[in-house]
């Protein structure tokens, strides 16, 4: 036999020794198959809340600011206001839950103008609860937001006509009452208080601007089949490891072959 280690050399041996690879599979899909059982099911519960633009109050948009839109309102669902106040309501239940494991067993994802929420766990009836809960969370703080931003449009056309009336009253040097004001110092006043007003709404408004509809599409269920542990895949995994094994097994026999003949 050649002192070299030849690779066509061993995958004849290998061929060889099929039953080696077979059997090796077999082993890995039946352990993978037995540690299903002991593994508990996992379990997941989702809610969707849907998106849609007043175009006739914004006109057209293009893509980037679609997103921007879209994440803001991801952006609250997953905000530190809304998950303290899930766990809080949750701790009511299990006093020892906590942000880490929610995080961890929690998930939103976003299709197009969908946002899903989504929570895992081995208690089905759990999963829909946190589900539950963090859809209440979400879509109240989502319904203030949006009446705080359309409070901001609001007091953005009081301003813009108060605006006007100063812009008006300063090119005419008018110095009787103008826009119900006695002086253009009044208004000057009532533009800044305004503008500081419109600051606090739009921290109010939470990222969410009056032209978008937000409804729950898909209410939490109980889910009844588990997500994980799946025997399929269990399986199919256990038998892909079942064949490194033997590839890496063959791999040792062959170079020890070389060696004793060595």
């Amino acid at each position: 036999m050649a002192d070299t280690f030849n690779p066509l050399d061993v995958m004849r041996f290998m061929v060889k020794k099929w039953w080696i690879t077979a059997l090796s599979m077999i082993v890995g899909g039946i352990c993978a198959l037995v540690l299903t059982n002991f593994l508990p099911p996992l379990y997941e519960s989702s809610a969707s809340f849907s998106v849609t633009i007043d175009y006739t109050k914004t006109g057209a948009l293009s893509d980037i600011q679609e997103d921007q839109a879209m994440r803001g309102l991801g952006n609250l669902i997953v905000s530190d206001d809304v998950i303290e106040n899930v766990i809080n309501a949750l701790n009511t239940q299990l006093p020892l839950y906590s942000r880490e494991q929610f995080d961890k067993e929690s998930a939103l994802d976003r299709e197009e103008f969908l946002w899903t929420l989504r929570y895992r766990s081995s208690d089905p009836i759990f999963a829909r609860d946190v589900v539950q809960v963090w859809v209440e969370i979400s879509k109240t703080l989502i319904q203030e937001g949006l009446v705080h931003a359309q409070i901001v449009d609001s007091e953005r056309e009081i301003l813009w006509g108060l605006e006007q009336c100063l812009q008006h009253a300063t090119s005419q040097n008018y110095v009787e009452t103008l826009c119900g004001f006695a002086s253009t110092n009044e208004i000057v006043d009532e533009i800044v208080i305004l503008s500081k007003l419109i600051n606090e709404e739009k921290k109010a408004s939470r990222g969410l601007f009056s032209p978008l509809a937000v409804q729950i599409m898909k209410n939490p269920q109980i889910p009844l089949v588990p997500v994980r542990h799946q025997r399929n895949l269990f399986v199919s995994a256990g038998i892909a490891v079942g064949l490194l094994i033997s590839f890496l097994l063959q791999g040792i026999i062959y170079y020890r072959s070389l060696e004793i003949d060595k």
